[in-house]
């Protein structure tokens, strides 16, 4: 990162995330593939202590404002909005790839994109992002009125309820400001597949942490993605209860930063040992730690194995690149993520670390002599998005001259 350096930037949360130009799509089916549903259950008590007049207002007929949640679900909020959720429709580095998009892509780009950055737009249909509930982004009110998930459903991959009736994965929870509904798929990693996974016009999988998920070790073990990005932790779920919650809370920032990003991969050097002029290094790297590929989500991020051979003062240098390709109809690669979204069309070639898949790499250096050589093996995330930056425009719009003569 750069941006990496400071992971609670916004520039730093969205390129260090595990993907994305894309966020959160709610949406989840069952293991035969059919789409699932939750059942609502009538509120049963109040706050503690609470008068009718305090309790916030919750819209009926659409969607509430985070902030009017985070009255009540103080540690929750407090959470989410230093996440990539409540940033994605803000960070810097989606609104250029997002002004590029819609100049080249027009109105259906708009929507494409906003389809996730900003998902209360699809519901109702502000894509022009006049109301201030839809700028929230990737807000609470989304996630807890979905009620279907239709993975196949490229336009509209979830279903919603609007209104009183909030879903999530407490049980027999309760509120006297709207109703709880149990919701298992709020607990499932299908609940983030609709926009962790991507598939252009063409059937090709441009973003697919969804896909690698549920093909790698970590589904057929019943390991979800909130596991990792959702972890629970010490906090209240509303204000005013006398005691930490027994359940804990879920952290809705996502944990998507530097250092989990670094306890993903491990790299080993394995064997270097002369042979005849020649230094024989043999390097493995292992993803030990995410669920997906790495790097996941947008291609044009890369992970890059660099083996260098030190010996009296010189060096020389190897490196592997770990990426997806993507190009157009035309066999063209992409570099820019508004080119990989908008004309994406095949992939050309992925050689990324599965989830524990450890991969064997072979280095051969020219010796020096007999002095001895020092190998180093090392790792880095690379990601190099385009953003706009300020510029001083700085015109010369005439010049006068006088010269005063010496004495």
């Amino acid at each position: 990162m750069t941006s990496e350096s400071n992971p609670k930037s916004p520039i730093g949360l969205l390129a260090t995330t595990l993907p994305l130009l894309a966020l959160l799509a709610i949406i989840c089916v069952d293991a035969g593939g059919r789409a699932m549903g939750v059942a609502a259950q009538p509120p049963a008590q109040t706050l503690q202590g609470a008068a009718k007049s305090d309790i916030p207002v919750v819209n009926p007929d659409g969607y509430t404002s985070a902030r009017t949640c985070g009255q009540c679900h103080q540690d929750i909020y407090n959470s989410w909005k230093k996440s990539l959720h409540a940033f994605s429709l803000m960070d810097p580095v989606f609104d250029t790839a997002f002004m590029q998009a819609v100049k080249e892509g027009g109105e259906e780009a708009r929507r494409r994109c906003l389809h996730c950055h900003a998902p209360l737009s699809m519901m109702s249909g502000d894509y022009q992002l006049t109301e201030g509930v839809t700028r929230e982004g990737v807000s609470c009110d989304f996630c807890h009125t979905v009620t279907q998930v239709h993975l196949d459903g490229r336009e509209k991959p979830y279903s919603v309820d609007l209104g009183i009736v909030k879903r999530g994965v407490i049980k027999k929870a309760a509120s006297p400001a709207h109703e709880v509904a149990f919701s298992e798929l709020h607990g499932q990693s299908e609940f983030c597949g609709g926009c962790h996974n991507y598939i252009a016009a063409s059937g090709a999988l441009i973003m697919g942490t969804y896909s690698e998920w549920r093909q790698g070790p970590y589904a057929a073990e019943g390991v979800q993605c909130q596991n990792c990005h959702m972890t629970l932790s010490a906090g209240k779920v509303v204000f005013d209860q006398p005691q930490e919650s027994a359940a804990q809370i879920h952290l809705h920032s996502l944990i998507h930063d530097s250092n989990q990003l670094r306890s993903a991969l491990e790299v080993h050097i394995v064997r270097a040992e002369r042979q005849g002029e020649w230094l024989d290094v043999q390097v493995e790297v292992n993803n030990v730690g995410s669920g997906h590929m790495v790097p996941t989500g947008m291609p044009t991020r890369e992970v890059m194995l660099e083996v260098k051979a030190e010996s009296a003062g010189l060096s020389r240098v190897q490196n592997r690149r770990y990426r997806k390709v993507v190009a157009d109809e035309r066999n063209r690669p992409l570099k820019n993520d508004y080119e990989v979204m908008l004309r994406g069309s095949k992939i050309v070639s992925d050689n990324r670390l599965a989830p524990r898949q450890p991969r064997l790499e072979r280095f051969r250096f020219p010796l020096w002599g007999s002095k001895p050589v020092e190998v180093t093996a090392s790792l880095s995330y690379q990601y190099s998005p385009m953003l706009v930056k300020k510029e001083v425009m700085n015109v010369e719009l005439g010049r006068a001259r006088h010269r005063v003569a010496g004495r």
